[in-house]
C-alpha cells in the first residue's frame, strides 16, 4: 500500500496530531510462527538474505552458503578451484547469485548463478551480484564495469564506478547507490537521484518492489546515524522513523508487492551483533511501525531475539537474522493468523517526518568488498 500523499505541511502535522492521540488504538496485524533455519544449516553463525513466493530462502554462514525448500537445505557449491562463498538475491524460479571466492588465494569475486543445484559462473570479471529477478536479470557492482545489468548472457553498465545496483523489480528498474552517496533509480536509460531526507546528506537505496516503490535509508553521514525511507514517484522520500526514541538508526531493507517493509531498527553499529543487544527486526505496514518480536505467536518464539529483516515475499513471510543463546542464525517467519494489537505507544516515527551481503557490511563503511567471507547482506 502507498503511503499517503502528504498535501502540505498543515496537513502532515495534523496527521501527525492525530497518530498521537490515535496511539494506543488496536490494528489487525498477523502473528508469526518462527523457524530456526540456522539449527537446519548446523552452524553457529548464519543470516538468511532473501526469500521467493514459495518460501525458498537464501542463507549464508560464515563460509558455506544453503538453499532452504520445504524443511530442509543444500548446500551450495562454490564454482571449481574457490572454496569459499556468499548468496545474496533469490527470483521465484528458485534461482540464487552470489560469488564465489578462493580465499588464500584470492583473485577478484567470482560471480555465479546457482540453478537447479547446479553453481555457474557468470561472464563477468571481479564483480559481486546482488539481486536477481524473475526474467534473470541480474544487478551488482563490478570493478570494471561498476554497477552492472546481467541479461541474456550480457553484462552492460549502468553508471559510473562508485555506483552499485543493489536491486531491481521484474520490469528491469533498478536501484541502489549513487557515487557512493546518494540512493538512486534507474530505468529505460535514465538514472534519477532520489535525493535525501531533509538536512541528510546520504542516502542508499535497497530494495524495489514492482509498483516502483524503494525502500532504504537516509542519513546525515551514513548507514549509523539513518532514518529507514519509502520512496513512490507520488510520495517521493517518506521517513519510517525508528522504532524507539534510544535508537540511533534505522534502516529499510526489502519490500513486497504489498508495500509492506522490513528491515532493522537500533544502536548496536555491529549489524550482525550475535547477542541480540540493540538491534530489532522491523516490519513496517499500513502506515505503522512494528518491532516484529512484538509479533511473533505465543510459544513459537524458539529462543530468538529477531534483530534484523532482510526481505519480505508477497505472502508476508519475512527472514533476516536473530540472536539465539549468544549465536546468530537465520529466521523465517510465516504469518499465521491476523489479531487486533495495540500500537506502538511511542510516538517517535510520527515525530521523525519531514526531517536506511548478500551482501553487505555498514554501506558508511562501504558496501562493495574484495572478499566474499565478509560480504553481508544489511
Amino acid at each position: 500500500m502507498l503511503l499517503p500523499q502528504w498535501k502540505s505541511c498543515i496537513t502532515a502535522i495534523t496527521l501527525t496530531a492525530i497518530s498521537l492521540i490515535a496511539s494506543k488504538s488496536a490494528l489487525a496485524v498477523s502473528l508469526y510462527s518462527v523457524t530456526d533455519l540456522g539449527s537446519l544449516t548446523e552452524q553457529a553463525y548464519s543470516y538468511a538474505t532473501g526469500i521467493n513466493d514459495s518460501g525458498e530462502v537464501a542463507i549464508n554462514s560464515l563460509t558455506s552458503s544453503f538453499f532452504y525448500s520445504n524443511g530442509s537445505v543444500k548446500n551450495i557449491s562454490p564454482l571449481p578451484e574457490d572454496n569459499q562463498l556468499a548468496v545474496s538475491g533469490i527470483n521465484n524460479l528458485g534461482q540464487v547469485v552470489g560469488n564465489s571466492v578462493r580465499s588464500n588465494n584470492f583473485t577478484g569475486n567470482n560471480p555465479f548463478l546457482y540453478s537447479n543445484d547446479i553453481t555457474q559462473r557468470l561472464p563477468i570479471r571481479d564483480a559481486i551480484p546482488y539481486a536477481i529477478n524473475d526474467r534473470t536479470q541480474i544487478v551488482g557492482g563490478a570493478s570494471g564495469l561498476g554497477p552492472f545489468l546481467y541479461s541474456n548472457g550480457t553484462a552492460t553498465s549502468i553508471g559510473s564506478p562508485g555506483t552499485i545496483a543493489y536491486s531491481l523489480n521484474n520490469l528491469g528498474q533498478v536501484v541502489g547507490i549513487l557515487n557512493s552517496s546518494t540512493a538512486f533509480l534507474y530505468e529505460n536509460g535514465q538514472t534519477t537521484n532520489l535525493g535525501t531526507l531533509p538536512g541528510d546528506a546520504y542516502s542508499v537505496a535497497n530494495d524495489i518492489n514492482d509498483s516502483g516503490q524503494v525502500v532504504g535509508g537516509s542519513g546525515l553521514t551514513g548507514v549509523d546515524d539513518s532514518n529507514a525511507f519509502l520512496y513512490s514517484s507520488n510520495t517521493g522520500l517518506q521517513d519510517l522513523g525508528r522504532l524507539r526514541p534510544t535508537d540511533s538508526f534505522s534502516l529499510g531493507v526489502g519490500i513486497n508487492n504489498l508495500g509492506q517493509v522490513v528491515g532493522f531498527s537500533g544502536s548496536n553499529n555491529n549489524f550482525f551483533a550475535a547477542d541480540g543487544n540493540g538491534l530489532r527486526a522491523f516490519l513496517y505496514s499500513d502506515n505503522t511501525l512494528y518491532d516484529l518480536n512484538d509479533l511473533i505467536a505465543p510459544g513459537s518464539d524458539a529462543g530468538f531475539t529477531l534483530t534484523a529483516a532482510s526481505a519480505i515475499n508477497n505472502n508476508g513471510q519475512i527472514v533476516g537474522r536473530g540472536a539465539v543463546n549468544g549465536e546468530l542464525r537465520a529466521f523465517l517467519l510465516t504469518p499465521t493468523s491476523s489479531v487486533s494489537v495495540p500500537e506502538p505507544t511511542s510516538a517517535f516515527p510520527f515525530l521523525s517526518f519531514g526531517g536506511v551481503i548478500t551482501l553487505f557490511a555498514a554501506l558508511k563503511r562501504k558496501r562493495y568488498f574484495s572478499s566474499a567471507f565478509i560480504q553481508q547482506k544489511l
